[in-house]
């Protein structure tokens, strides 16, 4: 081992000795050599520049009983320096107390410069070898502990981070833990936000007793931290918690105050309004496949004398081995959360599925000499289409089908919404008629079409129902800009004559045996498009072995993976070699339409209505 360069201060009351022990070794060019001659100047040296061995004047050294070798032993950060006596012949009493108090070894003077070069160089190089062992103990110590606290506090956290349920008292665990690891006086833990922010979730500082957010219920006053500048939508490196967050990676600083590639602002206006001092400052990242959250620690307290110290690299290994626990509970917990929310939300969609159900009915009337059918296919868990057959006064049969302009949740409850408004106010119109509270209203009606089978009363009834319902959805639900498209009819069985308003539904299919007979357009526009709607009557008539066809788009636009719409054209040839019962047809379609679909997610809700009149037999 050879030492390059070193710096020697001489203490010798003996200027001239001094001096001729300096001479050669600056000559050499190896040192930098620092003469004085009392104690108090030597220990000014020692105290204010680094040193790297000291020759001194026995008799200084045995001053005041052994002043200086004491105070030097005393200092931990003095004490590793080698301290040579120098002494004369018969100063070797004095050299051998002066040993016994710290000194390491002794020159005789007069001597040969070549001789104290070489006793130089040999006690500097067991300095450093002392050194390096010294380094190589700290360092295996400080693995030691770092291993003891992850065996003995980290590993046991984790496992009590992963028990807890309550997610308040888990991130007050996660930061007081934090803070007592890493012996520091405040802890803030930040949690990311889908709008990509850092939000403060729990702040604490101990010789403030300030405690915010956690399991205290105090709400946290501090804005949440952008992760990216709102103007420029450029990343935002200037706070630390943010920095830290985008890179992935600690910061550690020992003095926010001297740290101007951050911006500590918002720490020094803290600092301002509560008397207080941030000075070190680390900042960890909690990554679990992205980063989640940041923990921060501020002001890392001496455990001699509770100074405030910076962090040490003990500090950042320990907070990072924390702060990765941590992410990995909080990710499983924030999943479980997720996994619990999607649980009740597919148990409350099990449930609307079968109050949907209720509304539908699953028997239908079968007239003699009538064949009625229908499909209900919704593209998820509650559909926005439906239909309905039921009986009216008079042997009549009433026949709708219907298709809110949504899908999903929103749809099915609206479905269930106007669905039984057109069922309430067909059977209030026929009860109030029956107690000859709408006679007036009925002879007034304009010019109605003439029918065998109808009464003005039915007419009534349907116009009515469609009318109100209309009112009721346009002026309570216009701002969600929801709207449904209603097919509603009404049929006797015994003549196959039908009366029906079309809210802007597609038109449905009159079939004969050559194909399309008629199509029935639309009357009026869909339900809850404009309040004040008018709506017209349609009349028509099934002969024996014709068939009527109501459909929703779901079967029209029914694509396939190139996104190829059914299309009507191939509806309408499906029709044309089309099985004579109405359960057999409906199954045809289907049929057709699965396999235009091939793999593709069903697009849309398919629903369709077939009404046969059978030949007589």
């Amino acid at each position: 081992m050879t030492i390059s360069y070193a710096h020697l201060l001489i203490v010798d009351t003996d200027e001239t000795r001094a001096r001729s022990l300096a001479e050669p070794l600056e000559a050499y060019g190896w040192y930098a050599v620092t003469i004085c001659h009392t104690i108090s100047s030597a220990l000014f040296n020692l105290t204010s520049r680094p040193l790297d061995i000291v020759l001194i004047d026995v008799r200084l050294a045995r001053a005041n009983q052994g002043e200086f070798l004491r105070r030097v032993q005393a200092n931990p950060r003095l004490n590793q320096i080698p301290i040579i006596l120098l002494a004369t012949s018969d100063q070797t009493d004095g050299v051998a107390d002066s040993l016994e108090l710290g000194a390491v070894d002794y020159l005789l003077t007069p001597t040969l410069p070549g001789l104290v070069k070489a006793r130089l160089s040999t006690h500097l190089q067991q300095r450093e070898v002392r050194a390096q062992a010294l380094s190589c103990l700290n360092a295996f110590n400080s693995m030691k502990k770092l291993a003891d606290d992850l065996r003995q506090v980290i590993l046991p956290l984790g496992i009590a981070l992963s028990s807890e349920k309550d997610f308040e008292q888990l991130l007050e665990t996660i930061v007081v833990e934090a803070k007592s690891v890493c012996n520091a006086d405040a802890a803030t833990l930040y949690l990311r936000t889908d709008d990509d922010n850092l939000e403060v979730a729990i702040l604490r500082i101990k010789s403030l007793s300030l405690t915010y957010g956690g399991a205290t219920g105090q709400s946290v006053p501090y804005k949440p931290l952008p992760l990216y500048l709102p103007d420029s939508k450029e990343p935002n490196y200037h706070n630390i918690a943010t920095y830290v967050a985008l890179h992935e990676q600690s910061v550690n600083i020992p003095d926010i105050y001297n740290a101007p590639e951050f911006d500590f602002s918002s720490f020094k206006k803290f600092d301002r309004q509560h008397d207080y001092r941030s000075i070190s400052c680390l900042t960890v990242p909690l990554v679990n496949n992205e980063v989640i959250g940041v923990l921060q620690l501020v002001n890392a307290k001496s455990p001699v004398d509770d100074h405030v110290i910076p962090f040490s690299i003990y500090h950042k290994l320990v907070a990072e081995s924390l702060a990765s626990q941590a992410a990995v509970v909080l990710h499983n917990h924030v999943l479980r959360q997720r996994q619990e929310a999607l649980l009740q939300a597919e148990r409350e969609l099990e449930i609307g599925r079968r109050v949907q159900a209720d509304f539908l009915p699953t028997t239908i009337p079968q007239p003699p000499g009538w064949d009625i059918a229908y499909h209900f296919e919704p593209s998820r868990v509650v559909a926005g289409d439906f239909y309905d057959v039921f009986h009216m006064p008079n042997d009549k049969i009433g026949l709708v089908i219907a298709d809110v302009c949504d899908k999903g949740v929103a749809a099915a409850i609206f479905m269930a919404q106007v669905r039984s408004l057109l069922r309430a106010f067909i059977q209030q119109h026929y009860f109030l008629g029956n107690h000859n509270l709408l006679a007036q209203q009925v002879t007034q009606m304009p010019s109605l079409p003439e029918t065998r089978a109808f009464r003005p009363i039915d007419f009534a009834a349907l116009l009515d129902s469609m009318m109100l319902t209309n009112v009721q959805v346009g002026s309570n639900h216009g701002a969600s800009n929801m709207f449904v498209t209603i097919f509603l009819a009404a049929l006797d069985p015994a003549t196959g004559e039908f009366v029906y308003i079309n809210g802007g539904h597609l038109p449905p299919l009159v079939l004969h045996d050559n194909g399309v007979r008629l199509e029935l357009k639309p009357t009026g526009p869909a339900v809850g498009l404009m309040a004040d709607a008018h709506y017209q009557f349609g009349v028509g008539c099934l002969e024996p072995g014709e068939l009527l066809l109501a459909y929703t788009d779901g079967v029209t636009e029914a694509r396939n993976q190139e996104g190829e719409l059914f299309g009507k054209k191939r509806l309408l040839a499906a029709l044309l070699e089309r099985p004579s019962s109405a359960p057999a047809l409906l199954q045809h379609i289907v049929d057709l339409v699965h396999a235009h679909n091939e793999a593709a997610n069903q697009y849309d809700d398919i629903t369709m209505l077939a009404v046969h009149r059978q030949r007589p037999s």
